[in-house]
Order: C-alpha cells, then sequence, then structure tokens
C-alpha cells in the first residue's frame, strides 16, 4: 500500500471510535495489497476491487468482487496476511476495519462472513446466463445512487465501469462480446455516457435511463 494516499478519519470519528481511523484512497488499476503478504482488513468506502487469486502456473485469475460495504482482508484477522491480491477496478477508497477495537464485535463478523457468502452467490450468478444478462447483473451491482437522498426518493443511478477486459475476466465472456453488449446497451439509451467539465462523453461513466431486469 506505499502508493496509496493516507489521511485521517475526520476528529469527530476519532472521538468515537476511540482510536485513529484511516481513509486510503486508489486510483483506477492500483495494486491494494498482494496476496501472502502482511496487512489489515478495509471496509470500501467508494468504488470496487477485484480479488485475484495465483493459479499453479504463476498467472493471476479473477477469484471475487468486492463493491461498496464490503470488506476485503478479513482474514489478516486470522491468519495475518491476504489469501488474494487486490486491485481497484475503479477509483476507490477504503476504510479501515474494525473500527474503534483491536477485533470486531461477534455480531459485526458474522454480518461481515454473511455479506461475503451473499457477494460470492452473485459473483457466480455473473458468470451464467446469456451474456447480455450477465452484463446487465454486474452494471446493477456496480450502480450507485447519483446523490444522497431521503428514503423512498427516486434518484438517478449512475455506475463507473470497469475496464472491459476487467468485466470479461468477471462475467467469464470475451473481450469482444462484452464491448458489444456495452454498445447495446449505450444504443438503447440503457447507459448514457456522462460529460465531466465539458469534455467527451465518457467511456466508463454513465448514467443509467431505465431499469436492468434479466431477459428471458
Amino acid at each position: 500500500m506505499l502508493d496509496a494516499q493516507k489521511v485521517p478519519r475526520c476528529a469527530a470519528a476519532r472521538q468515537i471510535q476511540g482510536k485513529r481511523c484511516w481513509l486510503l484512497r486508489f486510483d483506477r488499476g492500483q495494486r491494494i495489497h498482494a496476496r501472502d503478504t502482511k496487512g489489515t482488513a478495509w471496509r470500501i468506502v467508494s468504488g470496487s476491487v477485484r480479488l485475484d487469486r495465483e493459479e499453479p502456473n504463476g498467472e493471476q485469475s479473477f477469484a471475487n468482487l468486492a463493491i461498496r460495504g464490503d470488506v476485503i482482508g478479513a482474514e489478516t484477522l486470522l491468519f495475518g496476511k491476504y489469501s488474494f491480491t487486490a486491485t481497484a477496478l475503479t477509483a476507490c477508497v477504503l476504510e479501515s476495519w474494525p473500527e474503534g477495537s483491536a477485533s470486531p464485535v461477534g455480531d459485526s463478523l458474522l454480518r461481515t462472513l454473511a455479506k461475503a457468502e451473499r457477494r460470492t452467490a452473485e459473483v457466480i450468478a455473473l458468470r451464467c446466463g446469456q451474456a447480455a444478462d450477465r452484463v446487465r447483473r454486474l452494471v446493477m451491482m456496480l450502480a450507485h445512487p447519483a446523490v444522497e437522498h431521503p428514503a423512498n426518493t427516486v434518484v438517478e443511478l449512475q455506475v463507473v465501469l470497469p475496464s472491459r477486459q476487467d468485466m470479461a475476466d468477471i462475467t467469464a465472456l470475451t473481450l469482444e462480446t462484452v464491448s458489444r453488449m456495452v454498445s447495446q446497451l449505450r444504443h438503447a439509451g440503457v447507459l448514457a455516457p456522462l460529460r465531466h467539465d465539458g469534455k467527451r462523453p465518457s467511456q466508463r461513466n454513465f448514467a443509467i435511463r431505465q431499469a436492468l431486469g434479466d431477459t428471458h
């Protein structure tokens, strides 16, 4: 994590938690941690993270996906080192976990493990079914509200897509198929490219204009 920008949490959070907490900021494609290295657990505040395992031939292959609210590196609480290599799929922010204590409260750890199990099931589903459905599911998994909003308020969803190659690895599709599926969503008006500061339409940042349900 030597290249990450490390900044302390706000003073109020430190007082509430009784200890200094940290935020780590990573750019897209930046390595967060490597397999078999020592470290601690982190909760994803924003963005998404790719987890890879090492194959017998030494190559890295996709193992799992973590998004906002997920915890990565929880295995370090038991084994003292990371089981996977983690890379930022998009620009992301991580916060130290658990906050305010040397070890997580039992209920908190159980909730984290249950959430990780659900996420694994969702990722497996991304690799099954029609190509269009796989890409739709991935887009909706990565989607987030454009702004913070009160409960029961309908707001626009936005999504920052990983590279097409990362999407192909996650969905077990070819790069060409993923590119074609994303193009179809754009042409159908489902994904609307966002513009930043008057620049050209983004190839990664989109507004979601309509629901993305599975096809049958």
